[in-house]
């Protein structure tokens, strides 16, 4: 989710977050809220935290590719991740646009969402 903010590297947040989401649809034991599932792999962005967290990240660039046969166009972003959890304090790592969703790859049949509050440190 785009928060509409452009960050520079080393601002200081403070984050609030609350509400539940589903990792996958229809599957209660997938429910969590924004500390995320006590669940930890390798395939998602942050691998040192728990599978669904509230993640950060800072898109730096964005390029669209074109199938030059099929004229299908696809985006590939690239940014830096970080951790948000909950509640605390988050130093922005890159300068860049500011999104925030849960730290998984498959969000396609997520469903929920998480009501965040956002408060820069002067």
């Amino acid at each position: 989710m785009d928060t509409g903010l452009d960050v520079l590297t080393g601002q200081e947040f403070w984050f609030e977050a609350s509400g539940s989401i589903s990792l996958q649809k229809g599957n209660p034991e997938a429910d969590c809220g924004p500390d995320g599932l006590k669940i930890q792999t390798m395939q998602q962005p942050l691998p040192e935290h728990n599978l669904g967290c509230l993640a950060g990240k800072v898109r730096q660039k964005v390029d669209v590719l074109e199938d030059k046969e099929t004229g299908e166009k696809t985006t590939k972003e690239s940014g830096v991740a970080f951790f948000i959890g909950k509640i605390g304090p988050a130093t922005i790592p890159a300068d860049g646009r500011l999104l925030l969703g849960p730290n998984e790859n498959v969000t396609g049949d997520n469903e929920g969402a998480f009501i965040v509050r956002i408060f820069r440190k002067a």
